[in-house]
């Protein structure tokens, strides 16, 4: 499969430095001249189908290329392609504009709000383009906005909201997406996006291409269940803890009847004080008290797993601490209980090697403990991830 992605041609808000959004500009004669050059390139590739944006600047530049062509591709004119909503600050000059604080999915007070802008795509991409048109050579006809969630799905390097805010093909462009490996959803990563993880707050975005790179045997149908890919996301925010006692040995949660094995952690509330919810997740999980003012906050994960019929979207917060109290026995709840929970207690390398053994092994459970697989999946090289990024960095 190969998808070409172009934004539309240049308009004159474009030029002005405006913010465009769903404000319905056309093209400028530049705009237009500049879409006949890139429609010039295109003319030889085979192209199957084309979607397109409903907005006049996307279509108009569909039509420029079509106009160039003597087979003339089909074109499905799709609203998941729409650009992103700017509200009152569409036709205002983007220098007065915060980018970094619209795309910073990271910020709790953003999240919801960006992923309802991201979340049509994101069905679009798992729901109908990767499905129903994986044999297919496709033309994709839209938006700067939309291009940055393209990147951020389809790119072995998912963008992060530093990369995000920054990242923006130029009007006309052409970005090339190819499959890797021959997998049917893995594609081409543009490197230079790539930044290191100590500039980062958070630590890893979980896509489910990020968990085919590590199981390039797996295919969509093995990890989505694309026909239950919520029309809007279900969103979890919650809190998981690396609880090293004095001996070095860290927490790990471990649950027979599911075969997890996992950091203590529980859904918080992000409105209410995360801190003291913290400390009740380690008191209750396992029985030891800490001061609130003894918790760090280490960065946090992001999990996209469509089709998962508990949470779509999980944004986790990772706290580290090294001073605690016991004061009794761990308290499961009943699920917990029923699940198979145990309290372990391993050096690092230890409880790295176990979470890369449950990593391989994991599959998805069906019957009482339910689990699809890319949530099984996407929870064990979560908790990896943050071990290996928590102990590269502190082993010396």
């Amino acid at each position: 499969m190969e998808i070409l992605f172009v934004r539309h041609g240049k308009t004159e808000w474009n030029n002005e430095k405006k913010m465009q959004g769903n404000v319905d500009i056309p093209l400028s004669n530049e705009g237009i001249e500049h879409a006949k050059v890139m429609a010039e390139k295109l003319q030889n590739y085979k192209i199957d189908v084309a979607f397109c944006s409903p907005l006049n600047r996307a279509v108009e530049t569909m039509e420029i290329i079509n106009n160039s062509r003597e087979n003339k591709i089909p074109i499905i004119i799709d609203e998941a392609l729409t650009e992103r909503d700017y509200g009152l600050y569409e036709g205002r000059n983007k220098m007065a504009f915060n980018y970094d604080i619209m795309w910073d999915y990271s910020n709790q007070l953003n999240t919801e709000g960006f992923f309802r802008f991201a979340w049509p795509i994101i069905h679009f991409i798992f729901g109908k383009l990767l499905r129903a048109y994986k044999d297919k050579n496709v033309l994709i006809i839209s938006h700067g906005g939309v291009s940055k969630i393209f990147e951020m799905i389809l790119s072995k390097n998912s963008l992060y909201p530093d990369e995000l805010a920054k990242y923006l093909p130029n009007n006309s462009e052409i970005i090339t997406y190819r499959n890797i490996n021959e997998n049917d959803f893995v594609f081409n990563v543009n490197e230079a996006n790539k930044v290191e993880n100590n500039r980062r707050q958070i630590l890893e975005i979980l896509t489910p291409n990020k968990i085919s790179l590590i199981f390039p045997n797996l295919k969509i149908e093995d990890l989505i269940d694309v026909n239950n890919i919520s029309k809007s996301p279900k969103i979890r925010y919650r809190a998981c803890i690396i609880f090293a006692r004095e001996d070095g040995n860290i927490a790990i949660e471990t649950y027979k009847n599911t075969r997890e094995c996992k950091l203590p952690a529980r859904t918080i509330e992000p409105t209410k004080n995360i801190l003291n919810q913290v400390r009740e997740i380690l008191l209750q999980m396992t029985g030891y008290l800490g001061d609130i003012s003894d918790f760090c906050n280490i960065g946090e994960t992001l999990e996209i797993r469509p089709s998962d019929p508990v949470a779509e979207i999980v944004c986790t917060q990772i706290y580290y601490i090294s001073k605690a109290i016991v004061v009794g026995e761990p308290m499961p709840d009943n699920k917990d209980e029923i699940e198979g929970f145990k309290l372990n207690f391993y050096l690092p390398k230890e409880a790295i090697s176990l979470m890369h053994k449950s990593l391989l092994e994991t599959k998805g459970i069906q019957g009482e403990f339910y689990r699809p697989l890319i949530t099984k999946k996407s929870i064990a090289l979560r908790d990896k991830l943050i071990l290996d990024f928590w102990y590269n960095g502190n082993k010396t």
